[in-house]
């Protein structure tokens, strides 16, 4: 039996030797590869970009009725204001406390970090809806901080904030953690040598270094605050921005403010964010001398101070509004036959379960096809493979899709794909390759801005074939990031609502099925199990992607 399974083992390895060489081979020629960053070109055009926003401009006509309503145009744009200031508030507020937990990941050497490594991801598997629910429940309606005097407070601009801090946090530490371990710690060394304190290092060294990450943080985090809905619907009360207004818009069947709404926060964010990638990467630090307050605020007891505050932050911030749901409905959980019913698929736990089958399976397809042409579009922009002017509009235009609130994307979808004929399932796959799509192509643009071009111009002088230089060179640099941005789109597709409620109505995916069950009476407790279940589900994946990670030796041979 072991010789078979020796002969088998070999035989595998020569299939794939073979598989490798004739990558090889055909890495070099330029038909090919042109073929392939022309083919990424397409699909980010006819996939990604043009069905999320023709669907929407189709309808420009209607959208110029809201300039003659004087109230309804004041309405829209104090929305738009809204969102905006938010986004801006959420994007700073994620990099500034992010950044310090980042680094704890990334430079301290304690045990029982690779613990707070591993719940950074926790939230990200959680459906946004339901942390919508669970953040609504601990701030608002079942606090457990009344012992302190804390009795609530009242949805709004608030809660809102806390919401999309929650929800976008983990993807800043996510971009952030995978950057500084890319970074060479020698000139941090020779700093340190040379009697530089922790602090003045970090400034003037590190976070230099770190910029494109900041960048990539800032636009994700700030894209993901645009176009969350359901969510914040849920904690808004009063308040009204951009995605709770077009909710509105569209659940009065008012077209006009929802495409109106809807383009005017694209525009206003695209000049945004390629402003702060155009600028961001040519602002520098002023200041490059040391000053007294860097020392004391680099000796042992406040490094350990700021280290635990951004822990505490983390947890009670982040990480307990994603449980809090599920922690408040345990003991209903425990004293109840519903775990056993979970299991013998009994009820409606039967309808639960295809539908997390459903969820995998889009999310497994979404994370795939996005390897596949994002990786070459990475390159297009960072190694200005068809020229600076492409490359600046290609990286300008690749973040549409999440800006676009997820539900005016899921309608622009349904605009454009309705009338072709195609299944629900391929209508759903679509929307989720759309939603995800920006976050893989932005970490790894992060990750190859700072990978010098001279490493791969000398494999290529030593004989390496273009593909032997990306698997033996720059994908062991960039295996963290590349592990990111796939748990970063397989958890959003998991987790997306609004668009898959929008494009489809009978392809059940699992966090629809739960925001079902919170919005039906007396199935709370359900909801919280169902979570709980998902939760565990994601994190047997997420522990499998980082043994991967892990036993992975980087490139292959």
């Amino acid at each position: 039996m072991p010789a078979v399974e020796t002969r088998k083992t070999i035989g595998l390895k020569k299939v794939w030797s073979r598989i490798i060489a004739r990558l090889d081979k055909l890495s070099e020629k330029k038909t090919v590869v042109y073929s392939l960053y022309f083919a990424s070109i397409i699909f980010f055009l006819g996939i990604i970009l043009l069905p999320s926003l023709l669907g929407i401009l189709l309808k420009l006509d209607t959208a110029m009725s809201v300039l003659s309503d004087p109230e309804l145009l004041k309405r829209s744009f104090s929305a738009i204001f809204s969102s905006v200031i938010l986004a801006s508030i959420v994007s700073v507020l994620d990099v500034v406390t992010g950044l310090p937990l980042a680094w704890v990941i990334a430079r301290k050497k304690y045990r029982w970090l690779s613990i707070v490594d591993s719940l950074v991801d926790f939230p990200l598997i959680v459906p946004t809806v339901i942390l919508g629910y669970s953040t609504l429940l601990l701030w608002c309606e079942e606090t457990p901080f009344s012992i302190i005097g804390f009795n609530g407070i009242s949805p709004g601009f608030i809660t809102v904030l806390l919401l999309h801090f929650a929800f976008s946090y983990p993807v800043v530490v996510r971009i952030l953690v995978g950057k500084l371990l890319d970074i060479e710690a020698t000139y941090e060394v020779a700093a340190r040598t040379l009697g530089a304190c922790s602090f003045t290092t970090a400034r003037t060294i590190t976070i230099p270094m770190l910029k494109s990450g900041i960048i990539a943080s800032l636009i994700l985090s700030f894209a993901r605050s645009l176009s969350e809905t359901g969510a914040t619907i849920m904690v808004a009360g009063s308040f009204e921005n951009g995605p709770v207004f077009i909710k509105k818009s569209i659940d009065a069947g008012l077209v006009p403010p929802m495409v109106f709404v809807s383009l005017v926060l694209i525009v206003f964010s695209i000049l945004i964010l390629a402003g702060l990638r155009l600028f961001g990467f040519k602002l520098k630090i002023p200041f490059r001398k040391s000053y007294r307050i860097e020392a004391a605020l680099s000796v042992e007891r406040v490094t350990r101070l700021r280290d635990a505050s951004a822990i505490i932050i983390f947890l009670f911030l982040v990480f307990l509004p994603a449980c809090f749901m599920v922690l408040s409905r345990m003991h209903l959980m425990l004293s109840s036959s519903l775990l056993g019913e979970i299991f013998t698929l009994q009820g409606a736990w039967f309808t639960y379960w295809v539908s997390v089958l459903n969820s995998y399976v889009i999310g497994f397809l979404t994370t795939l096809i996005n390897i596949v042409f994002t990786l070459p579009m990475a390159t297009i922009i960072v190694r200005r493979k068809l020229g600076g002017l492409v490359s600046r509009t290609l990286e300008a235009l690749s973040t549409t899709s999440i800006i676009m609130p997820s539900v005016a994307l899921g309608v622009s979808l349904s605009l454009f794909w309705g009338t072709t004929g195609v299944s629900d399932f391929i209508l759903v796959l679509l929307a989720h390759l759309c939603i995800t799509y920006p976050y893989m192509v932005s970490t790894m643009v992060s990750v190859l801005e700072d990978i010098p071009v001279e490493l791969e111009e000398a494999g290529r002088t030593l004989g390496g074939t273009p593909f032997k230089v990306f698997r033996s060179i720059v994908l062991p640099v960039a295996k963290y990031s590349f592990l990111s941005g796939v748990i970063l789109t397989f958890t959003r597709s998991v987790n997306e609502t609004g668009a898959t409620l929008a494009v489809s109505k009978t392809f059940k995916t699992v966090s629809v099925l739960l925001v079902e069950w919170v919005k039906a009476p007396g199935m709370k407790v359900e909801a919280g199990a169902g979570t709980m279940v998902l939760m565990l589900l994601s994190i047997i994946l997420l522990v499998i992607f980082r043994y991967i990670y892990t036993k992975g030796g980087g490139g292959v041979a």
